[in-house]
């Protein structure tokens, strides 16, 4: 059993992510995507809400998901803007979601294991053409906390993209820890713009 397969594991890592800047991957899509003018975006697995809170900041509508009731508590006291709404699901359970003008995926995809590929389906289906999609993809050396973990082949990478027009893209491996635990992260990270 991996350590995010433990009781209470995922609200432990949320609550120690609220105070941290946002990820670089987030201020890259903002800076293609731009001012969100009331347009709709995913926040996809948001844990701590930083991210969340960076999407609203600038101006997005923001439809959060995550399966962590805690997460979504402390969210809800951080965030209190009518542009707003939470939901506590397990997202690998999604089958329908609005029309999406961006979809921010940080770190939770590689976490839907074996219903990736058509969660990946959903979400490109939802993202309107010149949309936005920033994700963190896990390479098939990563290490992970968890046991049903998707790790792709580049060459899963760029099937998964090319319905998508690449703004950035970057390959990292580098050694690690997790929940305090040695870990080898692979990692593909990037940001694209839904083609038409």
């Amino acid at each position: 059993m991996g350590e995010f397969d433990r009781p209470g594991a995922w609200s432990r890592y949320n609550a120690a992510q609220r105070d941290r800047p946002p990820h670089p991957l987030a201020v890259t899509l903002l800076e293609h995507a731009g001012e969100g003018a009331g347009r709709l975006a995913l926040d996809l697995g948001f844990g701590g809400g930083v991210e969340t809170a960076l999407l609203l900041d600038h101006g997005w509508q923001v439809l959060a998901i995550d399966g962590d009731p805690a997460a979504a508590e402390s969210l809800r006291v951080r965030c209190t803007t009518g542009r707003l709404t939470i939901v506590t699901q397990d997202f690998t359970d999604l089958d329908v979601l609005p029309e999406l003008h961006l979809v921010h995926a940080a770190w939770s995809l590689p976490y839907a294991g074996v219903h990736l590929e058509r969660l990946w389906e959903l979400l490109l289906s939802a993202l309107v053409p010149g949309g936005w999609l920033a994700c963190h993809l896990f390479g098939v050396r990563a290490t992970a906390d968890a046991e049903d973990v998707a790790r792709l082949r580049t060459a899963d990478v760029d099937r998964f993209l090319d319905r998508l027009d690449v703004v950035h893209r970057e390959e990292q491996e580098v050694d690690g820890t997790s929940s305090g635990r040695p870990t080898h992260w692979h990692v593909h990270s990037v940001v694209g713009r839904r083609r038409a």
